[in-house]
């Protein structure tokens, strides 16, 4: 059968390892091509007006997927350490994708949603709602194999994302395919942001790829090269511990991103993203007083490339004049 995992939200978090298991159980994964315009267009149709862009692009993969696959693997996370949180979309993602599919597909369209719930644990302690079917086909051997499976490819996956190569680079080192490392620029840039803001090259227009091209050459530092060790340490001393794992990850990356001497900071958030309100104004305040150049970009379906490039060669212009200041206050 044929399982359907849509690319987007935490997709390039998990990806590989919900591939993983539902190979080991004898299942054919199918992930759906990377965003486009027409995917956007699909779930911005279906989506409330509440709901922010990255869950948009959520349910215009799933409905891009249903022509594609038998079944679609929606997760319902509730948590990714404990006393912590995501957006609570996350928990309600499986409810919008039914209700999405069955006004495109009627009621028979819900059915077709499978649901794998993470709560205080990891997704690898416990399998998806697999119909009985497909749990009978499986057998309970072959899926705690799958689980354990799934477990190596996550930290194989997230150690090569920590060495620095995107996501799409990993799936396909992890695939066995040669992968040619991109040369980094002298000056460090850091860009952070939630993965599916990070790495979706629709969503913010090839930015990573953009910022290491030969007119602008830098090497860019996202949260991904740090350990969730090192994040957790940077934050440590708050005086109250933010309990969204995002936020905290992107507040302490900041954090770090200031050690390697980056020469700027970019943070690319969502429109309409909640917790990003208020994480977005403790990133401003950190790298104010660190005297660090920051540009805050916040995407939703009407932003246009013309816009975004005028933004960003603005921002790397100030980083060079903030540069040579530094460099001339450091003369006198």
């Amino acid at each position: 059968m044929r399982i359907g995992l849509p690319r987007a939200l935490l997709y390039y978090w998990f990806g590989p390892a919900w591939k993983a298991f539902l190979q080991e159980i004898r299942l054919m994964p199918v992930v759906s091509r990377m965003t486009t315009k027409e995917i956007l267009k699909q779930g911005v149709r279906v989506g409330v007006d509440e709901a922010c862009l990255p869950v948009k692009v959520y349910l215009g993969h799933c409905l891009n997927l249903m022509s594609e696959c038998d079944l679609l693997l929606v997760p319902r996370i509730v948590n990714l350490r404990k006393k912590e949180f995501i957006c609570p979309k996350f928990m309600g993602l499986p409810e919008m994708v039914k209700a999405a599919v069955t006004n495109e597909y009627g009621p028979e369209g819900k059915e077709r949603v499978l649901v794998w719930k993470s709560e205080h644990r990891s997704f690898w302690d416990a399998p998806p709602a697999l119909p009985d079917y497909l749990r009978k086909l499986a057998g309970p051997g072959k899926i705690k194999t799958g689980l354990h499976r799934a477990k190596q490819v996550f930290r194989e996956y997230r150690a090569l994302l920590h060495q620095g190569y995107l996501p799409d680079e990993a799936e396909e080192i992890l695939a066995g395919k040669n992968v040619h490392r991109r040369e980094q620029g002298a000056a460090g840039l850091g860009v952070i942001g939630h993965p599916y803001c990070l790495y979706d090259h629709f969503l913010n227009m090839s930015l990573l790829t953009l910022l290491q091209r030969r007119e602008y050459n830098y090497a860019v530092f996202t949260p991904e090269l740090f350990s969730e060790e090192e994040l957790s340490a940077e934050v440590a001393d708050l005086a109250k511990p933010i309990f969204w794992t995002l936020g905290r990850r992107m507040l302490g990356a900041v954090r770090a991103l200031r050690k390697k001497h980056v020469a700027g900071i970019i943070h690319l958030a969502a429109f309409a993203c909640g917790p990003e309100a208020l994480i977005g104004e403790l990133i401003r305040r950190e790298c104010q007083s660190y005297g660090l150049p920051l540009l805050q970009i916040n995407l939703d379906e009407h932003s246009g490339e013309a816009g975004l490039l005028t933004r960003i060669e603005a921002f790397l212009d100030l980083i060079n004049t903030h540069a040579h200041r530094r460099e001339g206050i450091g003369c006198g």
